[in-house]
């Protein structure tokens, strides 16, 4: 699949973050992943979840997928 342009706003960070939520990774997972608290992954999830105007961290998921980040 193509990668689609992701939305303007997003950071670098919040780029890793959307693809661990592409890969189904819990927050203690990206935590650990991106060596960050498990707090201020929470913190990205949800600012992320904003950014997409998503209500909840599957759709984001799925959105990461579409745009060609996480697993296929």
């Amino acid at each position: 699949m193509a990668r689609s342009a992701l939305p303007d706003g997003l950071t670098a960070r919040d780029v890793e973050v959307l693809t661990c939520l592409g890969e189904g990774l819990s927050n203690a997972q990206i935590g650990a992943r991106l060596h960050l608290t498990e707090q201020t992954v929470k913190g990205y999830v949800s600012r992320v979840l904003t950014k997409l105007g998503c209500t909840n961290r599957t759709q984001a998921g799925l959105l990461a997928q579409r745009y060609g980040l996480g697993s296929d």
